[in-house]
């Protein structure tokens, strides 16, 4: 729905008998802005009121309302303030509105609803309502006073005036009601050719015989946005979610202008195209191929040889124009949606924002190769660009961050880790033991090189453990990440080990209820009860099973301890299944293990590029307080089996684990 502004008459207000919403008299509106006028005519007696058509406008006050009496009074008062009708159609128009006016319910409503940028009922809206009551009081004031200079839009304002809007018996009473209805029930449309309904601009598009490139807007209550008499041809309705209207004129159809949705002319035709970028820039494109943004609704120069212009994914807008140096390299820069340069066209790249710390990583060409630096949203300079490398996700998302540290390797090769303000938080003396920036920074170390060892260090440049040469430290990660991906070479004369399993009746045939019940106990924080009713809708859950079905395990009791976990997982809820992708579930953690220490838990540090490692640490960190710990039954999967124990119980449940031939991770 476009955002617009209406004033009804009605006999009664919501709340009183006898109010109807079908018989609301629609008597003007105007798009985009609440005309002066509306708000005089409002007045000193204005009052909030309900007003059903909005879901929520039921209950709460969204409208303002004043006694018809005083609207009329205040039009007489204003008339004989107003300059001279300018012509015949100021004429027309002021009668109109008197009638109006005149023949008018006993209630005038004031409907900007869909002006003010909150929900109803919010505490927003409210002051926002209230402002505008404010304004209608001091406006009414300054026409008892004659105050001509507080007046002045109104007092010689035209017929097509926005500080009038457009009047007319034909206005919709219910802004929510605006849409197509059959060209063949409106008498404005006959003799002319419907070329079709425009969703975006709630208006026909409509030609006359014989002419049919010469085109014109008009809604379905007869409001003529764009008359034919304009001869426009071109128009182009796809910018109207943004507040404009792009057109030619048939004299010269290569020349593009802007119009608001009022069919105002803001930017008149010039040759060559027109691109809205967003509801305050537009880019024009000259015959000759130059490029300028403008700003809009003034038209006013705000980037001179600006070659290409995209939206980005973190809500800000690229520019790109080429140098005019020899090798004719373009350099990026950003600005936000108004215009305003957030990063200047300097660089060879600027990559997204992050969510949360505003930092992006860029780039420039020197000395024949891109070295990489930081900004933030201010376009501030946090670390110039003097590294070969900053860690990040893709080659447009925003550095990632490890204890709120950016990996980065400088202009030498070297490993560091960079603060927030681009701070080098350690002198970088040593090379990263691994080409691959997953191998090299780790979540809180890093591997690198000394005099051909591979090294841990910590984000402080601290050398931790010594571990192999470089060569067999570089052979042993690529055969791991070969395997990982399944590419490692199969030697047929070796075959894979077969993971035993078990039957359920194997398993109840070894199953000991109380040493079941005792692990199940580790499981469930020491709850003895819960535990024997764990064990017991397990083994019942066992004897109705399919008898062909497997569970693996290298014992019976082993496979019995998964299914335990299993059932206190998934009938208990003491335990959840999480994919190593699913970091969104985190925050929601409470909704998968319903345990009381988790119902406040809020992952409140998340950064960008957070994965599943960094959830499942914000979840140890919350438990850590209540003497709990986070446990992961196996770990290095794709899949993570969580629970959760007490911190007392933590050695006794790795043991169990041990035996049972699971890998835990205890966070």
């Amino acid at each position: 729905m476009l955002n617009t502004a209406a004033l009804f008459s009605t006999a009664f207000l919501p709340g009183q008998a006898g109010f109807d919403t079908e018989k609301i008299t629609g008597l003007a509106e105007w798009r985009l802005d609440t005309p002066m006028l509306f708000k005089l005519l409002i007045g000193a007696d204005a009052q909030a009121d309900a007003w059903p058509i909005y879901g929520d406008g039921e209950d709460c006050p969204c409208v303002l309302a004043a006694p018809m009496a005083q609207a009329q009074a205040s039009w007489q008062a204003l008339s004989v303030l107003m300059d001279r009708p300018r012509d015949a159609a100021d004429i027309v128009a002021r009668s109109a509105i008197s009638a109006l006016l005149a023949g008018g319910q006993p209630w005038l409503i004031l409907d900007c609803v869909q002006l003010i940028a909150h929900d109803i009922g919010t505490p927003e809206y409210a002051a926002a309502l209230e402002a505008l009551r404010a304004e209608t009081q001091a406006l009414h004031s300054a026409l008892l006073r004659g105050d001509r200079q507080a007046l002045a839009p109104l007092l010689a304002a035209g017929a097509a005036s926005p500080a009038i809007g457009y009047w007319s018996a034909t206005a919709v009473a219910q802004l929510a009601d605006v849409e197509e209805l059959e060209a063949s029930a409106l008498p404005f449309l006959q003799g002319l050719k419907v070329a079709g309904w425009k969703e975006d601009a709630l208006c026909y598009e409509v030609s006359a015989p014989g002419e049919p490139e010469v085109t014109g807007l008009v809604t379905p209550y007869g409001r003529w946005i764009v008359p034919l008499s304009r001869r426009y041809v071109d128009l182009g309705t796809y910018y109207a979610d943004d507040g404009w209207l792009t057109f030619a004129t048939a004299d010269k159809p290569d020349a593009h202008g802007v119009l608001d949705l009022n069919g105002t002319v803001v930017l008149p035709p010039a040759p060559g195209a027109l691109y809205v970028i967003s509801p305050h820039l537009v880019q024009r494109i000259a015959p000759d191929g130059a490029s300028r943004l403008l700003r809009l609704p003034d038209g006013a120069l705000l980037i001179d040889r600006v070659d290409n212009i995209g939206e980005r994914e973190d809500g800000y807008i690229d520019i790109e124009r080429q140098t005019g140096d020899n090798d004719e390299r373009n350099v990026c820069g950003v600005i936000d949606k108004t215009g305003k340069v957030v990063v200047p066209p300097v660089y060879s790249s600027v990559q997204d924002f992050g969510t949360k710390k505003k930092i992006a990583v860029v780039s420039q060409r020197i000395d024949g190769r891109f070295l990489f630096g930081l900004v933030n949203s201010q376009g501030e300079v946090l670390a110039p660009c003097q590294y070969e490398a900053i860690d990040c996700a893709t080659t447009s998302s925003p550095p990632r961050l490890r204890k709120n540290l950016i990996f980065a390797i400088d202009a030498q090769g070297l490993a560091c880790m960079l603060t927030l303000d681009g701070k080098q938080a350690f002198v970088p003396l040593y090379r990263p033991a691994h080409h691959l920036r997953g191998v090299a920074v780790q979540s809180d170390f890093l591997y690198v090189v000394k005099d051909g060892m591979a090294w841990s260090m910590d984000f402080t440049g601290q050398l931790l453990e010594q571990f192999d040469t470089v060569d067999n430290f570089k052979a042993a990660i690529t055969a791991q990440l070969s395997e990982a991906m399944g590419l490692g070479k199969k030697k047929p004369e070796k075959k894979p080990a077969k993971r035993r399993s078990f039957t359920p009746a194997q398993i109840l045939a070894k199953a000991d209820r109380g040493q079941l019940r005792s692990m199940a106990a580790l499981l469930l924080q020491g709850d003895a009860d819960l535990a024997a009713r764990c064990v017991d809708i397990t083994l019942e859950e066992l004897a109705e099973d399919d008898p062909e079905e497997e569970y693996e395990g290298d014992t019976p009791a082993a496979a019995c301890f998964f299914l335990l976990w299993s059932t206190a997982a998934h009938t208990l809820g003491h335990g959840t299944t999480l994919d190593w992708k699913a970091v969104d579930e985190v925050p929601r953690i409470v909704q998968h293990i319903g345990l009381p220490a988790l119902r406040d838990f809020l992952w409140s540090e998340r950064e960008d590029g957070d994965a599943m490692a960094e959830g499942l640490a914000a979840i140890a960190a919350h438990l850590a307080p209540h003497q709990l710990r986070l446990v992961n039954l196996h770990g290095g999967e794709d899949t993570y089996y969580l629970g959760v124990v007490r911190t007392q119980d933590a050695a006794a449940f790795s043991t169990v684990a041990l035996q049972a031939a699971l890998r835990p991770v205890l966070l």
